[in-house]
């Protein structure tokens, strides 16, 4: 089968053609023939191995697995022993950390779900990890709620995009920062208000919000702690630098102790019973997947190399 193999640390031109067997299902696994699959910020910084928290986890010197990670649809080829959710021909979509850059990959049963009926394969694939993350940001950290104002920035990317829809299902009030390019985007996805960075410093901003999503984390905590309204909540998601990471982590944590307002980062695990939910919501309208560029899988480092610039409008879609 072909793959996209990533030898060592790099940007886009580290990423080869190559060719591997299909893999087989093990037990409580599923193999699916990928037809579209999406990139993310994770899969940039996995390429690139600049934070050392990423090489501990991923590889000191190299990736131990060559065939880089992302989010999937395509249809179940075969299933493994164990295997009562899915049966082959059923069209799903998930998320896996290694060897989404290829014409197959084994998925456990329970990280995948079935396709939203009239969902397109790259639609379904721009779903995983970054409306799940928007998902768990909104919902379950900053437990938003009817009426509340919400402050995000990056709103008009892969996780941005979602983060406004589901902002407005759950009834916030939305401000939504972006470049001028994308104010008519987020303005259609439902945000209330718009901050155009290109034009204003959103950190001078004097009004304050109830809660506040950092989906980009390209300002230091103290530049954007005052946005909160006593008692407010704040939620780091993307991160420019490592230091910024850790400045966000550690700082968010001693000001969370001390003071009234508190800051969270988030780690997500995407699984099926999440991907059954947005699933639902995509299917009955509530929920949109934005998608900015589809390549072809030829030019995957293409796809790369545009993901770094930082600038796409919702998601980056490969196809098979």
């Amino acid at each position: 089968m072909k793959v996209f193999t990533q030898k060592k640390y790099g940007g886009p031109e580290v990423l080869n053609p190559d060719e591997m067997e299909k893999p087989v299902p093990k037990e409580n696994e599923v193999l699916v023939k990928v037809k579209a699959l999406s990139i993310n910020p994770a899969e940039w910084h996995l390429l690139q191995g600049r934070i050392w928290l990423v090489r501990l986890g991923f590889g000191l010197t190299k990736p131990r697995n060559p065939v880089p990670g992302a989010d999937v649809a395509g249809i179940v080829e075969a299933v493994g022993n164990g295997v009562t959710s899915f049966k082959r021909g059923d069209q799903v979509f998930g998320r896996v950390w290694n060897g989404g850059l290829a014409e197959y990959i084994c998925v456990q049963e329970d990280k995948i779900a079935l396709m939203p009926d009239g969902t397109s394969f790259e639609k379904a694939a721009a779903i995983p990890l970054a409306a799940n993350t928007a998902q768990v940001a909104l919902y379950r950290t900053l437990k938003v709620q009817e009426g509340q104002s919400l402050l995000i920035n990056g709103a008009s990317g892969g996780i941005g995009s979602f983060a406004v829809q589901l902002a407005k299902y759950y009834g916030a009030e939305v401000t939504a920062v972006c470049s001028s390019r994308n104010k008519e985007l987020v303005q259609s996805l439902g945000a209330d208000h718009v901050i155009d960075y290109t034009h204003e410093d959103f950190t001078l901003h004097t009004h304050q919000f109830d809660l506040f999503a950092d989906l980009v984390g390209n300002r230091p905590l103290q530049q954007i702690r005052h946005l909160l309204k006593p008692k407010g909540r704040g939620v780091f998601v993307g991160f420019t630098d490592a230091r910024k990471m850790m400045g966000f982590m550690l700082g968010g944590s001693l000001l969370s102790a001390v003071g009234s307002r508190k800051f969270f980062s988030i780690d997500v695990k995407t699984n099926g019973k999440d991907l059954e939910y947005l699933g639902q919501l995509v299917k009955d309208g509530f929920l949109k997947p934005v998608i900015d560029r589809v390549f072809p899988f030829e030019e995957t480092p293409r796809a790369f190399a545009h993901l770094g610039t930082r600038h796409a409008r919702g998601k980056i879609v490969i196809r098979l």
